[in-house]
């Protein structure tokens, strides 16, 4: 797999991993479209282990599909891709994607209304797929 993406009838937020299947993720093409927006950016991982502490935080979220308190965040190591869960009754995911090279580069803000149970699981089993090798 290549990619995954996650849709909730108006807005989508896709993950492309520009090296190929079966190797370790190091960057991660990550797209927010909506309609009035669409934005991709390159995302490094920094960590040893690739992008799979985003396939486990996807999978955490499945695994409490019934609810939890607050909000659940990954946010990757150059804070150029932040995703916030909160869950109430619907997962909803809030997107933020931005250039962080630049102190005042653009921002992209979106939020994503998920079913908590078959479109979440759907998501977390995509990416886990397109992220661990």
């Amino acid at each position: 797999m290549t990619a995954a993406e996650i849709f909730d009838g108006r807005t989508r937020l896709a993950f492309a991993e520009p090296a190929g299947p079966g190797k370790l993720v190091d960057y991660l093409t990550v797209r927010v479209k909506g309609p009035d927006v669409s934005a991709s950016r390159q995302v490094y991982t920094g960590w040893a282990e690739g992008f799979a502490g985003l396939a486990d935080y996807f999978q955490g979220l499945t695994d409490s599909w019934r609810g939890w308190d607050g909000e659940r965040v990954f946010e990757s190591i150059e804070a150029d891709l932040r995703i916030a869960a909160r869950h109430d009754g619907h997962v909803r995911l809030s997107v933020v994607l931005w250039e962080s090279a630049e102190p005042r580069g653009w921002r992209v803000e979106a939020e994503l209304r998920l079913d908590a149970g078959e479109q979440l699981a759907d998501a977390a089993r995509d990416l886990s797929a397109l992220l661990r090798p």
